[in-house]
């Protein structure tokens, strides 16, 4: 998606509180979970990810840095209106690009299985059954992709 601006950004920047927000909406709302901005983003193994349009978000994921040595990406977060759009592609592309940087070669994610075929699209493989999982019990599947 063209005028799609990626930021690495702290726990600690304002624009954070525009995550939490976002996030709520697109990974727990829809299934009436309560907003609950405890979302662990504290610590220099975490790493934030958001694309801004027009100075807007209008999307986020991060990457959890595992002491294995492997990447795991976590909370991909697109505006509702705007999935399908290339956003999603864009934060994946940012978040492999990082990882190449930092030598990473394994990138892991538990992906909602109605995401599963975006991620197929764009080089991952599925690697599990599907389980319920996290506070709303959706289907997914765990997802890797070799980066190096």
């Amino acid at each position: 998606m063209r005028d799609i601006v990626l930021e690495w950004l702290d726990p600690g920047d304002p624009r954070m509180t525009e995550v939490h927000a976002l996030r709520h909406e697109v990974l727990f709302a829809p299934f009436g979970i309560p907003r609950d901005d405890r979302w662990d983003d504290e610590g220099a193994d975490r790493l934030h990810i958001a694309a801004f349009r027009d100075g807007k978000l209008v999307g986020y994921a991060n990457m959890l840095l595992e002491p294995d040595g492997t990447g795991h990406v976590r909370q991909v977060s697109v505006l509702p209106e705007l999935q399908g759009g290339g956003v999603g592609s864009a934060l994946m592309t940012g978040i492999e690009d990082e990882a190449r940087r930092r030598g990473i070669a394994l990138l892991t994610l538990n992906a909602r299985t109605t995401a599963e075929g975006f991620n197929t699209r764009i080089g991952w493989r599925t690697v599990s059954d599907v389980f319920p999982f996290g506070r709303t019990g959706v289907p997914h599947v765990r997802m890797e992709k070799r980066i190096g």
